[in-house]
């Protein structure tokens, strides 16, 4: 089994963002919320750079 890489959703209108780790190749619906949850505007899926992943890992 391959671990899926960590992903970035990114709020364009309020700039909430939230990093997604999946444990296994299987997504569940949290995993692909795409809407934000302060301002309800579809979120886009960002490519997660090493500074997003060095802070998830203390989330």
């Amino acid at each position: 089994m391959i671990q899926p890489r960590p992903f970035k959703f990114v709020c364009p209108q309020c700039g909430y963002s939230k990093v997604v780790k999946p444990k296994s190749d299987a997504l569940s619906l949290l995993d692909m919320m795409n809407i934000c949850p302060k301002c309800q505007t579809k979120m886009e899926h960002k490519e997660i750079n090493a500074f997003d992943l060095f802070i998830s890992i203390f989330k």
